[in-house]
């Protein structure tokens, strides 16, 4: 990977699905895998990351909005880029979720396609000048 490549950081708690996840972006993105909210503070503590890929639902009860917004609260990552990985799909969740500050959202399950052109989406987004 050269330095160019995006640098993401990925939360979530299902080991197969983390499994998964690092699988279909390793190819095209530099990711670093975490399955809880303290290890994705340690991560964020440790590195700069180009876009957050958080799942909303995790087993320890914290959810990813929380995390988005503690590690949006940090002066160093305010602006950081997040993709919200869900499997709530009903009407008014893809809102209420970008509403929280989300930038993009996958449900699941997902494709590896749709899941890259979400990314990569949000990255280009955050690259044009406001």
């Amino acid at each position: 990977m050269n330095s160019n490549t995006p640098h993401l950081l990925s939360v979530e708690d299902n080991p197969e699905t983390r499994l998964l996840l690092t699988h279909l972006l390793n190819e095209d993105y530099n990711v670093t895998s975490v399955p809880d909210v303290d290890e994705a503070l340690d991560a964020v503590n440790s590195a700069s990351f180009d876009l957050l890929l958080l799942d909303i639902n995790l087993d320890s009860g914290e959810e990813g909005t929380k995390l988005l917004h503690m590690i949006r609260d940090r002066e160093d990552s305010e602006h950081v880029p997040a993709v919200a990985l869900t499997a709530y799909a009903m009407p008014g969740d893809r809102e209420a979720l970008l509403a929280e500050g989300f930038d993009g959202y996958v449900s699941k399950p997902f494709t590896g396609r749709e899941l890259t052109e979400t990314i990569d989406h949000v990255l280009a987004a955050q690259r044009k000048p406001s």
